[in-house]
């Protein structure tokens, strides 16, 4: 369940705790106070209220940009449009075309599965007939309908 102090911690709003911070110590709230309502330590406070004087409130910001991918943009639309053009693919198969085409196998199948999922594939296997299937059951069943 959500809680006000989950969105307060969440990753996202990590900038707007330093900039909270600093701009508290600068307005002058004590830094005991500033630790209780942000729920941070002293020593957060204080790095960053000495970060922002020497380098300006751009170094408040989050440095870390993501990593590359291991597949550009285009190729993955390739990819996409090969499956869309296939009946059915198997998270092996296209394993394996991804490794023959482009020379990257990903470590975990979540990457597999989220390709499929963007061509409108399941990745989940099916079975040709349903073994449950009497087909003197379902003419039976037609008759009776059709009565």
């Amino acid at each position: 369940m959500l809680t006000l102090d989950g969105i307060i911690d969440s990753k996202e709003n990590l900038e707007m705790k330093r900039a909270l911070a600093v701009k508290m110590v600068l307005i002058g709230f004590k830094t005991k106070d500033i630790c209780r309502i942000l729920g941070v330590s002293d020593a957060f406070v204080s790095k960053w209220k000495i970060i922002y004087e020497n380098e300006g409130p751009e170094s408040l910001r989050l440095q870390y940009k993501g990593g590359k991918g291991f597949l550009t943009e285009d190729e993955r639309y390739e990819i996409i449009y090969h499956l869309r053009n296939l009946p059915h693919c198997t998270v092996e198969e296209l394993k394996d075309y991804i490794e023959f085409h482009y020379g990257v196998v990903y470590q975990s199948r979540q990457s597999y599965y989220d390709l499929l999922k963007e061509a409108r594939l399941s990745w989940h296997r099916t079975q040709a007939m349903n073994p449950k299937h009497d087909e003197a059951e379902v003419l039976l069943k037609r008759e009776e309908i059709k009565t």
